[in-house]
């Protein structure tokens, strides 16, 4: 019994060798992620001037 589930065992594994050889597309599993521009901050004058 043993050697029969060998012999199977490998003939599965070579019958789907030609499938996994392709590379496995998993970009629609996994959304992309963005990140927002950050906000412009408002330049504002005080009694120190800009860029303080």
């Amino acid at each position: 019994m043993k050697p029969a589930l060998t012999a199977l065992a490998l003939a599965l594994t070579f019958a789907a060798a030609p499938a996994m050889a392709f590379n496995v597309d998993a970009s629609g599993l996994f959304p992309t992620l963005s990140y927002p521009d950050p906000a412009p901050q408002p330049v504002t004058q005080g009694a120190a001037g800009i860029g303080r």
